[in-house]
């Protein structure tokens, strides 16, 4: 994968994924204690229905193969969390004990907001959605990814965040129908790099390597996570930011490192949820309840877990 240079840049808003600025951190120098939160990407879902090593495992194995990893958790990404319940993760004194001894976290948090909004047909070929209510929901998204990253800087003041950024998951729908959702994820993106950047922080773009073969990295048409392949592709985004001495490859690849722990204890708490290493569907837990109804909110969040980027299918 080539290597682009990143520049330090101010803050610029702009419908361009590949304009937005980066901005630069110092190269990762000593051993990590490396803590993934977020969403079903950083879990590291796959377009076959199952969890398997992601681009967080990605990131620590190279980390590690290069004696600049001390320890590695994804714990606490979980298939279906949208910025609303990475807050909730807060109040888990685990989750805090760990946020507050790392040194470096990624954060992939604020798709499943917006983009469950989108109704696609069953063939993956015709998207739709209602743009005031993506509106709403994009604010809404804005105020709680804030929340988020003052929590993290409240709790490890002296930790290394990096805001990842999310790619486009329709590579497969008919070009004429693809403008509009691009620009809710790019707004999307704008946002994460906003807050980011507004706070001192690194933003990390995945967008313009990932989508230059996003059929490939997104075999299947009707459903939004990558393969490992695409999650090599994000690895490697973040590499350019944060370590551009390092570059993974399809080869580099860990074993499946299953569910975490975590997870295993929330599905003892919720048994509804019925997250398995192929989920199955699974009703939502009341106390990960969103505000709104259906029609307002993230259609598959926990009703398909395999789909808990945010992306659904359909809208139920």
């Amino acid at each position: 994968m080539k290597k682009r240079k990143i520049v330090a840049a101010g803050i610029v808003l702009t419908a361009s994924l590949s304009a937005l600025p980066v901005q630069t951190k110092a190269e990762i120098t000593s051993p990590e204690v490396y803590i993934a939160l977020g969403d079903s990407v950083a879990a590291g879902v796959t377009p076959n229905e199952s969890v398997d090593a992601g681009y967080t495992d990605i990131i620590a194995a190279e980390l590690g193969q290069s004696g600049l990893l001390a320890a590695f958790s994804k714990d606490f990404a979980v298939p279906g969390f949208t910025t609303s319940n990475v807050l909730e993760l807060f109040d888990n004194e685990a989750v805090r004990d760990s946020v507050s001894q790392a040194t470096m976290i990624t954060l992939s948090a604020g798709a499943n907001n917006v983009l469950g909004l989108v109704q696609q047909d069953d063939l993956g070929q015709t998207v739709s959605y209602n743009q005031l209510t993506a509106n709403f929901a994009l604010n809404n998204m804005r105020i709680e990814y804030g929340e988020i990253l003052d929590t993290i800087q409240e709790l490890n003041p002296d930790a290394d965040i990096y805001a990842i950024g999310y790619y486009f998951p329709y590579p497969h729908v008919k070009e004429k129908q693809q403008d509009g959702v691009r620009k809710v994820l790019e707004t999307v993106n704008t946002i994460i790099q906003n807050e980011a950047e507004s706070r001192g922080l690194t933003y990390v773009p995945v967008a313009e390597e990932f989508n230059a073969a996003g059929t490939a990295y997104l075999p299947n048409p009707t459903d939004v996570h990558p393969n490992q392949e695409g999650y090599v592709s994000i690895a490697n985004s973040f590499f350019d930011v944060a370590a551009p001495f390092l570059e993974a490859s399809i080869n580099d690849i860990p074993p499946n490192p299953g569910l975490s722990p975590f997870i295993q204890e929330l599905l003892e708490q919720n048994p509804q949820m019925q997250m398995q290493s192929s989920p199955e569907e699974a009703e939502q837990p009341e106390e990960m309840e969103l505000e709104g109804t259906a029609e307002d909110g993230i259609g598959h969040s926990f009703k398909d877990p395999d789909n808990l980027l945010g992306y659904s299918r359909m809208m139920t």
